[in-house]
């Protein structure tokens, strides 16, 4: 046995001087040279180390009791070659944590280790979260040489326990957009159990400030209102999604003020059951004012087409260098209030992308001094614009028209030509029953566009000229909008 024992010794420490061997260099004491670690499920390198990572003695975190520091991990070894260990890198959920080695427990901050798991979960419930643990670690031998060593183990974490109950009375808002007055807050309706939504629209170009407030606070002119405010970590943070702070928060003791930056109008979500709020820019409509159909606001028929996620674009052939701006359908019958309304760019730009600028500094952008075939890229998100060239097209068509239920697909609407933006059309028209629709070019069947469409969910999306399915509109009246290069249609409600 002892013989069996001592052949085993040598044959680790001949493996690792191997390995300090392959990497051109020594290990030494200092273990500032490194093989290249293994990659091996946790127990996978025991034949050759004899080293095993567990989970630590306070793997199952709880925020209430726990700990200015945790053992997450726990390193053992078979073999008396192993005299201790450092510490290479840790990861939990694949995000890196500062972390120290105390004997054979890996230990990390349990604060910042909560940090981490709310940041990347967006969730503040007093409920366990499964942590993933890599750990990478030089084990010393008794010879003063180094081998490198990694394994994954789990833990749980479970966040403070003293957050704030669903309020019976739900949740409002009070901002910037109506000026904090509490007699008239911006109401949140629960769309489903302890989450809650609304719709503001904000004013100001930078930024928007607000937070939400319990309802019940509504009911007393006496309330500390501090007491029934929420709010976010640090004041004028503009991030979305974003953690959920209140009075008397166990992690950051308060809450400051949140903000939304930039004049839009927003859905705003608050996730009682979570923790956490977000605001995403609603889908709107924006249409092109300038060359490619005049610049009177009231003729509304160059729609920028919606390509979700905020995004719009328009696609025909663009005239000159100082081409367009564009603006929100609510500035349609804002008189010259609409030019302190508008979108556009650094005035005479002729950049391939660049910056929307809003108000009454928005220039007149356009792709090139001569025009020309483009795409015309809105992100109303990253508050970018851009132009992509394309090929002029080569299909040419007499007639645009709609065909479907609502006409027995007997008789054709004709949708009309702009002339000023070639290959885009336009109708106003009535569908008086509900059903299905498609466009179809001359009047016949061998060409046609479709769609799956919900008109709940967008008012436009993009066609296939395959035989598409039918696109399903309700009954009512509506402005059609279709482009023949590129597919894409919009069909906007007239109210």
């Amino acid at each position: 046995m002892i013989n069996k024992m001592n052949h085993m010794k040598k044959h680790i420490l001949f493996g690792g001087m191997l390995l300090c061997a392959a990497a051109f260099t020594a290990c030494t004491e200092d273990f500032t040279d490194w093989a290249s670690p293994q990659s091996n499920a946790q127990g996978e390198n025991e034949p050759a180390y004899a080293i095993n990572f567990g989970a630590g003695s306070q793997a199952n975190i709880v925020m209430d009791n726990a700990t200015e520091n945790v053992q997450i991990v726990s390193l053992t070894s078979s073999s008396d070659a192993v005299s201790s260990y450092k510490l290479k890198s840790i990861t939990v959920n694949g995000i890196s944590i500062s972390g120290e080695i105390d004997g054979n427990g890996v230990y990390v901050n349990a604060a910042k280790l909560d940090s981490i798991i709310e940041a990347t979960t967006f969730d503040r419930s007093a409920t366990p979260h499964a942590i993933e643990v890599k750990t990478e670690v030089a084990a010393r031998l008794s010879s003063g040489e180094a081998v490198p060593a990694e394994g994954v183990t789990s833990a749980t974490l479970t966040p403070y326990s003293n957050v704030p109950e669903k309020d019976p009375k739900g949740y409002a808002m009070l901002g910037q957009w109506q000026g904090w007055n509490p007699s008239a807050p911006t109401w949140m309706t629960e769309v489903e159990p302890g989450v809650y939504q609304a719709v503001v629209t904000t004013t100001d170009d930078g930024d928007n400030w607000f937070k939400f407030y319990k309802g019940s606070g509504f009911d007393d002119a006496d309330f500390s209102w501090d007491a029934v405010a929420l709010g976010c970590a640090v004041n004028g943070d503009a991030s979305s999604p974003n953690l959920l702070c209140w009075e008397g928060d166990p992690r950051f003791g308060g809450f400051q003020t949140p903000v939304i930056n930039g004049a839009s109008t927003w859905t705003v979500t608050l996730d009682m059951n979570k923790l956490y709020y977000k605001f995403e820019r609603l889908e709107s409509i924006y249409y092109l004012i300038g060359n490619p159909q005049g610049w009177t606001p009231n003729d509304i028929t160059c729609l920028i087409y919606p390509l979700g996620n905020n995004q719009y674009s328009y696609t025909t052939k663009f005239t000159n260098q100082w081409d367009l701006k564009f603006f929100e359908v609510k500035y349609a019958n804002a008189g010259d209030d609409v030019w302190n309304n508008v979108w556009g760019g650094e005035n005479g730009s002729t950049a391939a992308s660049g910056d929307l600028i809003f108000g009454s500094d928005a220039g007149a952008i356009g792709p090139n001094e001569n025009g020309g075939w483009y795409t015309f890229t809105i992100d109303m998100n990253a508050m970018k614009y851009s132009w992509t060239a394309i090929d002029e097209p080569s299909a040419e068509y007499t007639n645009i028209s709609l065909i479907g239920d609502f006409n027995g697909w007997a008789a054709d609407v004709d949708l009309t030509a702009l002339d000023k933006a070639p290959h885009n059309w336009y109708v106003r028209a009535a569908i008086p029953s509900d059903g299905g629709l498609k466009f179809r070019a001359n009047h016949d069947w061998a060409l046609s566009w479709g769609a799956n469409f919900d008109i709940s969910e967008s008012y436009g999306g993009t066609s296939t000229s395959d035989n598409g399915p039918n696109i399903n509109v309700p009954a009512g009246t509506y402005d059609f909008y279709f482009n023949d290069i590129t597919g894409q249609f919009a069909i906007v409600a007239v109210e």
